[in-house]
């Protein structure tokens, strides 16, 4: 399945969500503690940390699972949906189609652990008259469908290898969902003994768990802060050369991919994703007039355009944050062959990050429309690749390129 695909697969399904939601509360109607559940989505989907290297996390589980074993099927359903919804559009600031996205992500592992047990098409009551261990076994069902789920859509949409994902972002998901789930199951079980008294206890934990985890959120702003930042670097850089801006943040997205298509650690992905937007920040210490002309550069503005990975590097070295990418931007000029620059570096003496941002800058450059050219196709770009692979460009890069163009 690709990307295109997925994505539709699980707009589909998140939008069939809602209709089934609004049929089944127009059938079986909406209890006041339900209203509960629904409420509480808007400050479980608040708390929203974004994950290394892909994902996220929010408090919505604690709500969905209790829905899940208390309530009808709609509701938890519907609690998984909205939360998917509200934490996208107004607190991630992404578009509708995304936010669809994510529901059908949340939702479908909903829908399996009702299925698992019979209980999807069982309006009024659903799991809450099933015994502890059909519960537990749709709990179990739930957590392990969402981390499968988001493995799946993180490998399809940013090449991230399913083990690594579980390594990492797949094992926070899991560790998440787990905690939430017993602080669920806890309060279904007073519920079941003392009547409603789960649902009172609910907001009080909900508020506890936000008082935890809100360092986490904290850390996780900070990186979107870093990277947002980066990004209006590369804005500022657009001011004097129009081209540079927009082409920065696309060559540092083919490179994020090609890095991970090479199978490199995750860390030095991320030193490549900086080192590819901040690649052309050398830039600002290049007078605008050679920048901006429209014809051949003589020797003496050759040298001075070929400062700029130097420049850009001394720029970035004194920051700690950037310190690890500013070599990659250094030698993003350097050739396979030797012919590069600044340093005339050779084969693999390149940094493997420099190489991979020298094929992705190229590659978006041709595809993009220029002040004196219009952009060529994808395939045009390719043979451009191949013409000089193993002269400037290195023959491993290019030919991962080559396997993973028709998803860029």
């Amino acid at each position: 399945m690709g990307k295109r695909s997925l994505s539709l697969v699980l707009s589909l399904f998140g939008g069939a969500a809602l209709v089934y939601v609004a049929v089944a509360a127009a059938v079986v109607g909406v209890a006041g503690r339900n209203l509960l559940l629904l409420t509480l989505v808007l400050p479980t989907a608040w708390l929203r940390v974004n994950l290394e290297p892909a994902g996220h996390l929010t408090l919505a589980p604690a709500v969905v699972i209790t829905a899940l074993v208390l309530a009808p099927p709609y509701v938890s359903v519907a609690v998984a949906a909205f939360s998917a919804i509200v934490s996208a559009v107004l607190f991630a600031r992404m578009p509708l189609k995304r936010a669809l996205e994510d529901a059908g992500e949340d939702t479908i592992p909903i829908v399996l652990a009702l299925a698992s047990t019979g209980a999807l098409l069982s309006l009024p009551e659903g799991l809450a008259s099933r015994g502890f261990g059909q519960q537990l076994f749709a709990v179990l069902v739930y957590v392990l469908s969402r981390v499968v789920l988001a493995a799946i859509r993180a490998s399809i949409f940013d090449g991230i290898e399913i083990k690594t994902f579980l390594s990492s972002s797949g094992r926070v998901l899991a560790s998440n969902a787990m905690l939430l789930s017993l602080v669920a199951l806890g309060l279904s079980r007073l519920t079941n003994i003392y009547g409603n008294t789960g649902y009172f206890v609910l907001p009080l934990a909900i508020i506890a768990l936000i008082e935890s985890y809100h360092p986490f959120k904290l850390l996780s702003d900070q990186r979107s802060v870093l990277f947002a930042s980066l990004s209006m670097v590369a804005q500022a850089i657009d001011l004097k050369d129009a081209y540079t801006g927009k082409h920065a943040r696309d060559a540092s997205d083919i490179a994020v991919r090609l890095a991970r298509s090479l199978r490199l650690a995750e860390s030095e992905v991320r030193k490549i994703r900086i080192a590819a937007i901040l690649h052309d920040i050398g830039k600002i210490g290049v007078s605008g007039r050679i920048i901006r002309k429209p014809s051949a550069l003589n020797s003496e503005e050759m040298y001075a355009m070929r400062q700029h990975p130097v420049i850009g590097a001394e720029i970035m070295q004194p920051v700690e944050l950037l310190t690890d990418a500013a070599e990659i931007v250094r030698h993003h000029h350097e050739h396979y062959d030797g012919s590069g620059y600044p340093s005339g570096l050779e084969g693999d003496a390149i940094p493997i990050g420099s190489r991979i941002v020298l094929v992705a800058d190229a590659f978006n450059a041709i595809t993009t429309d220029r002040p004196y050219r219009k952009a060529r196709s994808k395939n045009e770009a390719l043979g451009v690749l191949r013409e000089y692979s193993g002269k400037q460009f290195d023959p491993k890069v290019v030919a991962t390129l080559e396997a993973i163009v028709a998803i860029l």
